[in-house]
């Protein structure tokens, strides 16, 4: 019987946390629940720059797809991995210069 509440109260617990979690970083409630595209902005050397509207959860690497991919020969300034983190909605992803 104890250990039936202490699962109860464990569980009970996360999801007190996750709902401070939640009320806390709105920017994370955004992520988890927005379903509406969003619109982003590149720049730099690829094929078509310009503004996209992409999927909600949409990373770098689907920007640069949309926009028709890297210029040939083209160095890009940033990490790779930031490629690879979700855009926000309003972003710019500046590549560097064309």
């Amino acid at each position: 019987m104890n250990s039936i509440w202490l699962r109860r109260l464990v569980l009970v617990t996360i999801l007190l946390f996750g709902l401070f979690l939640l009320k806390e970083n709105p920017d994370l409630r955004k992520r988890i629940y927005s379903e509406a595209p969003i619109r982003v902005k590149i720049e730099g050397p690829v094929v078509n720059p310009g503004i996209y509207t992409l999927e909600a959860g949409s990373n770098g690497n689907d920007l640069v797809e949309m926009a028709g991919g890297i210029l040939p020969g083209s160095q890009i300034k940033m990490e790779d991995s930031v490629l690879e983190q979700p855009l926000e909605d309003g972003q710019i992803l500046n590549l560097g210069k064309r």
